[in-house]
């Protein structure tokens, strides 16, 4: 396992390198559970499921094409199917959970997991990822702590809450999901089967053409795609995901225009001035309440477009492209070894690159981000009207900057701590609010019949589903002001804004990756990203000339910011 950790993979937890839960100033060590290579919902669905036998029907199948693509008969192949199975179910009944949906963090040390997860020996993991500090307890009564009564010398031991540690244990310690004692040649068969698959299906895309007609023909199943990516497509995905800040680098020194970073920058700002507005004009917020909201607000930083000092880039790349996968994994893992002594900056870009065409809002450091690689047509073009740069790039960076008061975002203060920094009764209205967003959004689906009678879960979606309504709202009222002095804006104006932002979100779905969605993807359907916003706002109904009580004009409306 050390070896695999060492080259950035992961066997049966997550770790990495991010800023201390408890003191900011610092780096802490984090360990989170796995995720399931399949849903759980299917490895959890009862016996007869059609569903759930169809998709581990897939699985199985894949498994057992990649194991004997790697030289192994169909006897090992077929066992290596069950067993990656049973680990699979055994990882999504005892709960282990994604990394967002792992709970609140542990401060720990080592002896916790010793005493949790015996059949791993940590000191000698820690030293074989050369990480030999974290989680020691103080060499000595003299040690210098930090403010919370952590040593300045050994970084903090962080683990999510929840019992994956334990099913960890269970797994090599030899017990089955039924509690059953497995022989020992059968439960470490099982393990090996696991981790021979685990290497497997992070190698298939990195290998020869076999394993990636292998991984295509699972995701067609599974999604129902048509066709595989062409060989130039999959080498620029792939370049650009493994040498991020290179390729941004290239990109950004040789075709984004630099004036943009300024003009973002202002939309940003001007974003935010309308959210600062609504703000103050909230009736279900105390006084004290508001300021520390505006506080929070004022003092979210924007990094746009690409930092001023570009982080160093991967070295040593030599040999065949799987070699040079490993390279990467292994330049990542010793940059967290030096990183875990140095100071944070709240502005660091972590591992997204300037040539995501995506916007990120971090919660901890109360930061958004806006990369240059979203910055250009057809979500921003300075020969664009402000109509359509607003709808388009501006909704999105208003989407981000409410997760800063979404249903998780709302729960922490403006240095990102978590703590009752609202009056209570502020609280409870919040939270009466957002039940309206989150019984209108899960009513949506049935109407459809692509979704086979399912609805939207409105309560999984509620983050998002506040961002989006929050986004689109400050941006429209930071485009009216736009106008000129003594100006007015046409109906064709408005409208397009209202276009522009629908354009966004407008895609081709097939039938079994929108089914999918509804149970593993945060965000809501694209469709109704579109309508459940537009009809709750009174705007777009007077451009459209909507009457009160039609479906996009209803008499009830869900108001949250």
């Amino acid at each position: 396992a050390g070896v695999i950790n060492n080259a950035d993979m992961n066997f049966m937890f997550n770790w990495y390198v991010d800023v201390d839960s408890w003191n900011k100033t610092r780096y802490a060590f984090f360990i989170r559970p796995v995720g399931t290579t399949i849903s759980s919902a299917v490895l959890k669905a009862n016996t007869g499921s059609k569903w759930a036998e169809k998709h581990l029907g897939y699985f199985r199948d894949f498994i057992i094409k990649v194991s004997t693509l790697a030289g192994y008969d169909d006897d090992v192949a077929a066992a290596d199917a069950d067993n990656v199975i049973e680990i699979e179910r055994q990882l999504a009944y005892n709960g282990n959970k994604t990394e967002e949906d792992s709970g609140y963090d542990q401060w720990v040390d080592r002896s916790y997991l010793q005493l949790s997860t015996p059949s791993i020996d940590w000191d000698k993991w820690f030293a074989r990822i050369n990480f030999t500090e974290v989680g020691l307890e103080a060499y000595s009564p003299d040690e210098e702590l930090d403010s919370f009564g952590q040593p300045i010398n050994i970084p903090r031991l962080i683990v999510a809450q929840g019992d994956f540690p334990l099913t960890i244990e269970d797994i090599l310690s030899c017990k089955a999901l039924n509690g059953t004692q497995l022989p020992l040649d059968q439960c470490w068969g099982r393990i090996r089967s696991y981790m021979r698959f685990k290497l497997l299906h992070y190698y298939a895309s990195y290998l020869d053409p076999d394993f990636e007609d292998a991984l295509h023909e699972w995701h067609k199943k599974r999604y129902d795609t048509k066709a595989s990516k062409p060989r130039w497509k999959k080498c620029y995905e792939t370049t650009t995901s493994l040498l991020g800040w290179a390729s941004s680098y290239l990109w950004v020194e040789n075709t984004f225009p630099k004036e943009r970073k300024d003009a973002v920058t202002d939309m940003l700002n001007k974003v935010r001035e309308e959210f600062r507005i609504s703000i103050a004009r909230t009736r279900w917020m105390d006084k004290e309440s508001q300021r520390a909201a505006q506080e929070k607000l004022d003092k979210m930083f924007f990094e746009v477009a690409y930092p001023d000092e570009w982080p160093e880039s991967v070295s040593g790349m030599k040999g065949s492209f799987a070699k040079n996968v490993d390279i990467v994994g292994v330049n990542a893992v010793a940059r967290a070894r030096t990183r875990i002594f140095e100071r944070p900056r709240r502005q660091r870009w972590g591992e997204s690159y300037p040539i995501v065409v995506n916007a990120f809002y971090s919660p901890s450091v109360n930061g958004l981000w806006v990369p240059a690689g979203i910055i250009q047509k057809p979500f921003y073009y300075e020969n664009y009207t402000d109509a359509r740069n607003f709808g388009a790039l501006g909704t999105i960076c208003g989407h981000e900057m409410t997760h800063g008061f979404d249903d998780t975002g709302h729960l922490l203060d403006s240095n990102g701590d978590s703590k009752d920094w609202w009056d209570p009764k502020t609280f409870d209205e919040f939270d009466a609010r957002t039940n309206c967003l989150t019984q209108e959004y899960s009513a949506f689906g049935p109407e459809d019949p692509r979704y086979d009678g399912k609805h939207v879960d409105g309560e999984n979606t509620l983050g998002e589903n506040i961002a989006d309504e929050g986004g689109m709202k400050f941006a429209f009222y930071a485009y009216m002001r736009s106008k000129p002095p003594n100006g007015r804006l046409s109906d064709a104006e408005y409208r397009l804004f209202f276009t522009a932002f629908a354009q966004n979100w407008c895609e081709v779905d097939r039938k079994k990756s929108m089914i999918r969605a509804l149970t593993d993807d945060e965000h809501s359907p694209a469709k109704y990203r579109v309508l459940g916003v537009l009809k709750n706002f009174a705007p777009f109904a007077k451009a459209f000339n909507c009457p009160i009580g039609t479906k996009m004009n209803p008499a009830k409306q869900c108001d949250l910011w």
